[in-house]
């Protein structure tokens, strides 16, 4: 339905085509088995934070202004989504425009207390989720998602530690199992993305500045599209770039213009690998 990193207009280019509510956070139109969510700064000054943790996790606020949040209407969708066979699109909006981030999976969640619109604590529903890999969302129950630690990732075939960064947990796996593979997966997606480079810049081109501990190039993971510059863990939209150019893809004039060229540098490298490794 989406491509993921591209822009769309709400209005015009989602609720427009599918439905849903056209106002909000949670969207859930009935002419689609799908939801839509969407995060962003604005809905910071009602108590909403979303966020990545370390563990790969992406917390998602659910809906309602004022008062404890209860599980109703959108917030009984997205948690129930899977048993109710609806899929999760999740999207970045900044004014009129909302991002495509891909689609999530409800892990769990939790509750939290925090502001509402009025400056009330209240007890707010904190959706832990899982930004499925773009890759086929690719489903294991063991054997690649079962390397963990991350010396082991480095020595693995190039070819199997993709397997490793593109996989998801099967939707029937228990919560604790699907966590697991979500950390592996992270930490799998990091090491590729390192090693794919082969000690270059995947933006500048030039060689990494010096040698780590590990006697590896030194290279950061950058990811290139946005969610409060976490962004989602998919070899497809992470690039290994040096320090120089990781701060200039955050913080420079020409940022965006920088990070289009790199989703589409990315892109055609991991499109090259899929028919080559």
């Amino acid at each position: 339905m989406f491509e993921v990193g591209k822009n769309y207009r709400r209005r015009s280019e989602i609720h427009a085509v599918y439905g849903g509510q056209q106002q909000g956070g949670i969207s859930t139109p009935r002419s689609v088995a799908g939801l839509f969510l969407f995060t962003g700064p604005a809905g910071e000054a009602y108590g909403y934070r979303d966020e990545f943790r370390p563990d790969g996790t992406f917390w998602y606020t659910g809906e309602g202004q004022i008062g404890d949040m209860e599980f109703v209407r959108g917030n009984r969708a997205v948690r129930d989504h899977l048993a109710n066979r609806k899929r999760i699109f999740l999207f970045e909006q900044s004014g009129p425009i909302a991002t495509y981030m891909g689609e999530a999976r409800h892990l769990g969640h939790h509750r939290e207390q925090r502001p509402d619109s009025q400056g009330n604590l209240r007890q707010t529903i904190v959706f832990e989720l899982e930004l499925l890999s773009g890759d086929s969302h690719s489903e294991v129950a063991s054997g690649a998602g079962s390397v963990g630690r991350t010396r082991d990732l480095w020595a693995l075939p190039l070819s199997e530690l993709r397997d490793v960064a593109v996989t998801s947990a099967p939707v029937q796996a228990d919560p604790i199992s699907r966590r697991t593979l979500l950390r592996r997966r992270s930490e799998a997606v990091k090491v590729y993305v390192l090693r794919r480079a082969e000690g270059k810049c995947e933006a500048c081109g030039g060689p990494a500045p010096f040698l780590s501990k590990r006697n590896q190039p030194f290279l950061e993971s950058h990811h290139i599209l946005r969610l409060s510059d976490g962004g989602p863990d998919d070899p497809r939209h992470v690039a290994a770039v040096c320090p120089n150019c990781h701060r200039e893809a955050h913080y420079g004039l020409e940022s965006d213009a920088l990070n289009r060229q790199l989703l589409e540098r990315v892109g055609a490298l991991e499109a090259y690998r899929l028919v080559h490794m």
